[in-house]
């Protein structure tokens, strides 16, 4: 066998056939994580509702119920396309049956509101009317909410310490 080929320096230097030595990384210490969160990892589902638009009565009327629990972020948008104004009602509660109001606002002809509820219960809800008896208006109604998926061992840890 002939000697190895060597580039015109004559010594050793990075255009040398032969091959070098690969140096060992030194590890990073990783985080550690389970199996089962890292593979399947908690993300976020975005979901967005619009309603049918509603005609306001001179009584409370309320739209359908939302089920917010799993939600961390969510809001209503409430648009009067109608000549009259609107009052707008946000309301809370813990059974989907049983509500409290935790918002109220005027809407003028034309404009356009985000209700966000300041209080935390498991189901929300709009509720409409008109703001004069006897003035009908057009409201449109958009419910959009942002989740986190829990994996089942985020769920349990969730669940074994709020015992």
């Amino acid at each position: 066998m002939g000697k190895a080929a060597r580039c015109k320096h004559r010594r050793p230097c990075h255009c040398r056939k032969k091959r070098l030595k690969r140096r060992r990384r030194r590890r990073v210490p990783r985080r550690r994580v389970c199996r089962r969160c890292r593979d399947s990892g908690s993300f976020q589902i975005f979901r967005s509702i619009e309603y049918e638009e509603a005609i306001t009565s001179d009584e409370f009327a309320p739209m359908p119920t939302q089920d917010t629990a799993s939600d961390l972020v969510f809001s209503y948008a409430v648009l009067n396309r109608g000549k009259n104004a609107a009052v707008v009602r946000l309301e809370v509660g813990p059974n989907g049956v049983d509500f409290a109001h935790d918002y109220e606002l005027v809407l003028q002809p034309g404009g356009i509101d985000i209700l966000t509820p300041s209080r935390f219960m498991h189901y929300t809800r709009i509720s409409i009317r008109s703001q004069q008896p006897g003035s009908p208006t057009l409201i449109q109604v958009y419910f959009q909410a942002q989740r986190a998926q829990m994996t089942p061992v985020h769920e349990f840890h969730f669940l074994r310490e709020n015992r």
